[in-house]
This record gives structure tokens, sequence and C-alpha cells, in this order.
């Protein structure tokens, strides 16, 4: 069979973007966003880029050039970077190749986002005579190292990985400065071994077979590398309107589980069944007070510390993928849960993920208690006065 030709790959692109709600007028911003999804996608963006003059275009052009494993897609790119070219864009010319016999090979390192448990994977990958040492290694914040292994393999199976976790899963990896992946792995191992928390694989053993030299200690966030941090202090509206992160598909995990909303639900539960006559607008302001302090709680304690962290991770790979906006709402909530010590009130990322979860928590208990009202022939004092109310 053959092959699909640009033209096609382009329109099939075209077809993803419009499903995605991406317009024909969608900003060079937005089009970056999108980078990654999907390789006839990427080259849609890539041919779009090259009709938008400006160096925004060549920042996430260049991005994509050095993120995608499609060699349709880099020479998409390649031909955008000359259309932009030649009507006058500025494009750094790529550096020159350093000489093999004088650097001796370099180590990479590769982040993925934090999940909504605060799982997140760090590989590292080192040349070697008869491949790639491929370190693997799946941590946890704040429980610490989860998994580790360590493998040779070939530079084409690494990116057949990334593929197949882009594709599959929707899970795309960054690339990263490699002794702050390595300071991640090893501070991870650390959590663990403290917190007891079992972990599968003999990491000083596997790191031993890679690197010799100390881990770095206490490196600052690598999102501070890549933000510029007075810029977003100042800025108020990136604080305020960071509930916007939970839009972004890397946030779709990010909600509280069943064991934490619990109690929260029970309160809720509580007062409406509260033997207490309250009308509509007392019941109001007191489910309104638990979800104040579910908000204060979830992002309190060590919790707070926990999210401070995982907030900076979020921020570096919205940088790392071309979206400057979102970094600079992550690493505003950030800051203001590391400068604040009452946890998530005020801070409009916070309150919206609390109460979303609740919601839907609270609507799942609601259709559980249905079903079993349904099987049962028994209606009590409380189901009846709650179906009194619904009328």
């Amino acid at each position: 069979m053959a092959k699909p030709d640009r033209e096609q790959l382009r329109d099939d692109g075209e077809r993803l973007l419009a499903d995605w709600g991406v317009s024909r007028a969608a900003t060079v911003e937005e089009l970056g966003s999108h980078i990654g999804r999907a390789a006839a996608a990427d080259l849609a963006i890539a041919y779009r880029l090259g009709a938008l003059a400006g160096e925004d275009s060549v920042e996430i052009l260049k991005r994509l050039e050095q993120t995608s494993t499609d060699k349709g897609v880099r020479r998409e790119v390649k031909r955008a970077l000359y259309r932009l070219q030649q009507r006058g864009v500025h494009v750094p010319a790529p550096p020159p190749e350093p000489a093999s016999m004088a650097i001796a090979p370099s180590i990479e390192g590769y982040l993925s986002p934090v999940d909504g448990n605060g799982d997140q994977l760090v590989w590292l990958l080192k040349p070697r005579p008869d491949g790639l040492a491929h370190l693997f290694a799946m941590i946890n914040d704040p429980e610490g190292l989860r998994e580790v292994d360590l493998n040779v393999v070939t530079r084409k199976a690494v990116k057949q990985v990334r593929t197949q976790l882009a594709e599959q899963h929707d899970l795309h990896l960054v690339a990263a400065d490699w002794r702050y992946c390595d300071f991640l792995i090893h501070r991870a191992f650390l959590w663990a071994r403290a917190r007891q928390t079992p972990m599968t694989g003999d990491y000083p053993a596997l790191r031993a077979q890679i690197l010799n030299e100390p881990v770095a200690e206490n490196l600052p966030p690598l999102a501070l590398s890549r933000c510029d941090v007075a810029a977003v202090k100042t800025d108020v509206t990136l604080l305020g309107r960071s509930a916007e992160l939970l839009e972004e598909k890397e946030f779709r995990t990010w909600f509280l589980g069943p064991d934490e909303v619990k109690p929260y639900l029970e309160e809720f539960a509580s007062i409406q069944e509260s033997p207490l006559v309250l009308n509509e607008f007392q019941q109001t302001e007191r489910m309104r007070a638990t979800v104040q302090r579910a908000i204060a709680e979830r992002f309190g304690g060590e919790q707070r510390e926990s999210y401070v962290r995982r907030m900076y991770e979020m921020a570096y790979f919205f940088a790392a993928t071309a979206r400057p906006e979102r970094a600079n709402q992550a690493l505003a909530v950030a800051l203001a849960l590391a400068e604040g010590e009452r946890g998530g009130p005020n801070i409009p990322f916070c309150e919206r993920l609390v109460q979303t979860s609740l919601a839907a928590w609270s609507e799942v208990a609601a259709e559980q208690e249905a079903e079993r009202a349904k099987s049962s022939l028994v209606v009590t004092p409380q189901q009846f006065a709650a179906e009194r109310r619904r009328q």
C-alpha cells in the first residue's frame, strides 16, 4: 500500500485540529499547545506556522523539530522555517556539530508531567558501545521511588517507546537537564527509604552502572530556569486565572480520590439530614464552609509542600512544550502555595480542583443511593425528607 502523501497527511491533521476545536484563525500560542498529540496534526501545525510571520512561530517550530520523532514532520518544519526566513523573519542557524573526539558521550534526561496521584516518569540515557543505557524510574511525590530498572536499548527503540506512550497513553516526555533528573530519582529514593515505601529494583546498584559521580544536592526547581519569577510575582492576573490550568490535558487526572473526599461528603449528608430545621440559606452556608475547609486541608500540611513541588514540575513541562502562559500560571500557583500556610483558599486552581472533585463524587454517591433505594422496600425518614426537598 502506498504511503499517504504530504497533502493527504496535512488534510488529516487539519481534520484532527478541527475535532480538537482549533480554528483556522488559531493563534501561534494555541497551535503550540497542541504539538506532540499526533504526527498528522504536527505536520498541519508546522505548515500553518510557516504562514504566521514572527519569532514566536520560529520558537515553536524549533521545539517541534527537536521533539518530533516523525521524519515527515521534521521536513515540514524545515520548509516552514525556510518560508519564514524568506519573509524576513530571523531564524537562528543551527549550532555547529561538535568535534566528536573532543567531547565525551553526553547523558540525556527526560521528564513526564506529574499525574493526579503525584507519579512522574524520569529517564536517564547514556551512550554505550553496544547501544544506550536506559535508566527508567517511576517516582511519586511525596511517597518516593516506586520502580527503577536499567536496560541496554537502541536509539530507535527509545523513539518507539516515546511514540507508543504518546499515541496510546497521551503521555509525553520532555528533555531536561540530566543532573536534575538524577537528583529527582535520588531524592525519591531517600523519601521511599525513610517512609519504608516498597520499591522495585536496586537503585544504588543500577545507578552505579551508568554514573560514578555524586548526586547533586538541593537543586532548585528546573522551572526557575525557564520562567521569569519576578514577572510572575508582579502579574496578579496569572494566579487569578490559574483555574484555567485544569483545562489542559495534563491535568485530566488531577482530582481528589474517594478516600480524600469521604469526610466532607459525610458532612454534606449530615447537614442535609440534620434533625435541626435548617432553611436553604443555612444549609448552603454550612456546606460552603465545609468546602472551604476541604480546600484548606487538602492543600495544607505535608500535602502543601508536595503540591508546591508538583506545580513547579508542571510549570517546567509547559515551558518545555512551548506553553509559556500555562507555565507562568503553574508557577504562580507554586509560589502562592509556598509563600502561604493556609493551603488552597484564595488560589483559584486549588478551589476549582476541590469543588469539581466534591461535585463529581457527590453525584456518584447520589446515584449509588438512588440504586439502593430502588432495591429497598423500606423508606427511611431521611429518604422521605430528601424526596420532599427535591419535589
